[in-house]
């Protein structure tokens, strides 16, 4: 008679989260300026995918926009900021890192107010359903280019180091998960 081997995956896959979101932790907490330095540059990159497919969609996408101009002009700012958080370590020698925050800043908070206007005045032309995620996305621009622009790099690296801790205490919590969990694969 041959066993069938079954893995218990919900326990598998509480631990490996447990196991990335530990190491993340650990690294937040003694890399802060390292883990601060990736996450930018993550985000960076995340912008830059952003803005081009938002430009994208509206040049060969078949997306339509009341105001084309002000819309493609709000991705070009997104993709311009991208590169500019991309291409921080660079720019921060020439032109400090305290203007060139403030510069991304300025372009974000821009970004982020045409895509406002945008999806306000084409809210009745816009295809049902994404009148909030627009607004979310528009808000998170403004949000994100008006603590570019207020926040102090210290105040960013403790912000690092408190999100580490609790990356650490959700890592541990998963692990215990899939040690409660181990038993299941076997009784399922």
């Amino acid at each position: 008679m041959a066993t069938e081997a079954r893995f218990n995956w919900p326990g598998i896959f509480a631990a490996i989260r447990g196991v990335l979101m530990l190491a993340g932790g650990l690294f937040a907490l003694f890399a802060p300026q390292l883990a601060l330095a990736t996450l930018v540059w993550v985000g960076g990159i995340i912008v830059i995918i952003d803005g081009a497919l938002g430009l994208w969609g509206l040049l060969f996408g078949g997306r339509t926009s009341p105001r084309l101009g002000v819309s493609v002009t709000r991705h070009i700012l997104a993709i311009l900021a991208g590169v500019l958080i991309v291409a921080f370590p660079t720019l921060a020698s020439s032109i400090g890192i305290s203007a060139l925050v403030i510069t991304v800043g300025v372009i974000m908070v821009l970004a982020g107010a045409f895509a406002l206007y945008v999806t306000v005045s084409g809210r009745s032309v816009m295809r049902e359903g994404t009148f909030w995620p627009e607004m979310l996305s528009a808000g998170a621009y403004l949000l994100f280019g008006l603590l570019l622009i207020f926040m102090p790099l210290s105040s960013a690296m403790v912000l690092v180091s408190i999100v580490g801790v609790l990356m650490i205490l959700y890592g541990l919590f998963q692990l215990y998960i899939a040690w409660q969990l181990r038993g299941l694969g076997a009784s399922v």
